[in-house]
């Protein structure tokens, strides 16, 4: 099920055994606790925790904590984290799958996927992926509206693309946008271009974005802006390469491959791929290959010593620059 299906199932029945896997650690913390709220009554006596890596060849630990009884509970809670199994520990957990425990609630935590949880009896698998903009969207002004202030939609839509989709973000800094603001009152897109710390990437979009509008000045002081909020620049040289990297390969498979392959080729979501592809529309084939070329040539003479470090982001930051989009060249 999805994450936003779980509070719902919850209400119907609990599971014996959770498995909640995805790579937004807001929402596998946020599905942890939705689980153990519902089952424990008395979490300091009721939930044990173990790392998974601890419990690899070591698994009768494991089963132990998962045969003990509730005290003062119906139910008691396992709670593991970045478990995936070796075979023979498996074979020693799959009685248990077949047949667990009323009394126990075993939850799997894993950032990663495990098939081999997957695949076993009465596991109930959680997808905590990052959400849709459909589900950030409700969930900020939800948030907002608990606090006694209401949300402009071109607000919340500016928070989500600062935060690029990622939930720890958006909470964060829906967070900050609910003490800034009086009670009663509207955030507004400037309230959160004034507060709100944009995401790196984020940050490369409008750079990029000015430079397809021929706006240089723009582009020029939006770099030297993150440059500065670096502290140095090798993550803005390192950022800056990625980025033209991710335009360069959406600008090649445009029409072989679809949006989703794209996005689990590169390890992004969806929507950078969507918007990589409106970006590197802007800029023709050659230029961005030319820019490709500059960045991973300063990238090996930085990493060969044959180029001090602010030489290389400097270098890169006017080879993004000169040339343009390379469209009327």
């Amino acid at each position: 099920m999805l994450f936003k299906e779980l509070k719902k199932s919850l209400n119907v029945d609990v599971r014996p055994i959770y498995l909640l896997t995805g790579e937004d650690a807001f929402f596998l913390e946020r599905s942890q606790k939705l689980i153990c709220d519902a089952c424990l009554k008395q979490p300091d006596i009721n939930l044990s925790r173990f790392d998974g890596a601890e419990l690899k060849g070591n698994v009768d630990k494991l089963i132990y904590a998962l045969s003990s009884y509730p005290f003062l509970s119906d139910k008691r809670v396992v709670v593991v984290k970045e478990y995936y199994p070796l075979a023979a520990d498996l074979n020693k957990l799959k009685k248990y799958f077949s047949e667990p425990i009323e009394t126990t609630v075993l939850i799997v935590v894993d950032s990663s996927p495990c098939d081999a949880l997957e695949k076993q009896k009465n596991v109930c698998v959680v997808d905590c992926s990052k959400g849709d903009f459909s589900l950030l969207s409700s969930w900020v002004i939800n948030e907002v509206k608990k606090n006694g202030l209401t949300i402009t939609q071109g607000a919340v839509n500016r928070l989500i693309d600062y935060c690029s989709y990622d939930m720890t973000r958006i909470n964060g800094e829906t967070e900050k946008l609910i003490s800034y603001c009086d009670e009663g009152g509207i955030i507004s897109e400037n309230d959160v271009s004034a507060i709100c710390h944009k995401e790196t990437d984020y940050e490369l979009y409008e750079v990029v974005d000015y430079i397809a509008g021929k706006k240089y000045d723009k582009a020029y002081d939006a770099l030297m802006g993150m440059v500065g909020s670096a502290g140095d620049g090798l993550r803005v040289f390192t950022s800056l390469y990625n980025y033209f990297r991710r335009l360069l390969y959406v600008s090649v498979t445009t029409t072989s491959m679809s949006v989703s392959e794209i996005a689990k080729n590169l390890k992004v979501k969806e929507y950078a791929v969507k918007k990589a592809k409106i970006q590197a529309a802007s800029f023709s084939p050659k230029r961005i290959k030319e820019i490709t070329d500059k960045l991973a040539s300063l990238d090996v003479m930085f990493k060969s010593g044959r180029l001090e470090q602010q030489d290389a982001v400097w270098n890169a930051i006017m080879s993004v620059l000169a040339g343009g989009n390379g469209k009327n060249r």
